[in-house]
């Protein structure tokens, strides 16, 4: 079984930055009202979300373009931290609201689950298109865009 450096690095970083929220959360002056405790659970499954990706990636499938799935997909998941970082961060707008903000709150997941799974997708896509071309090297056959 291949080496699959960073790994436990990443996971150890997570539970840090979990344990930290948790800590935050707990040893603040933050009310445990049920928005408050929403906004919690949200950043938690971000978080954990966020490592559990970036651990998958280290297992990313050959058959894919490795340079664009680990590009596109990291890119995603940090976005989708960054924007659940900000929603909760403005939750006290919410307050009155709950059912809102959960609702901005899956919306945000539903957006960022369909473009990593597009960056999936098409990673397969882009890697069978490198490969065809890497076959026409040398050749006289035409490239892509028929030139």
């Amino acid at each position: 079984m291949r080496s699959k450096n960073g790994v436990i690095a990443i996971g150890i970083i997570g539970l840090i930055v979990v344990i930290f929220t948790l800590a935050a959360f707990f040893l603040l002056d933050i009310e445990k009202i049920s928005m408050n405790i929403f906004a919690l659970a949200f950043l938690l499954l971000s978080e954990v979300v966020l490592c559990s990706g970036l651990i998958g990636l280290r297992f990313a499938d050959e058959n894919r373009s490795a340079v664009f799935l680990k590009a596109g997909v990291s890119t995603s998941l940090s976005l989708y931290f960054a924007a659940t970082l900000i929603t909760v961060f403005l939750a006290g707008n919410y307050i009155k609201k709950l059912n809102t903000f959960i609702l901005i709150e899956l919306a945000v997941i539903v957006l960022f689950a369909i473009v990593t799974i597009s960056i999936v997708v098409w990673s397969r896509s882009v890697s069978h298109q490198n490969e065809e071309d890497m076959a026409k090297v040398g050749t006289n056959e035409p490239k892509r865009g028929g030139f």
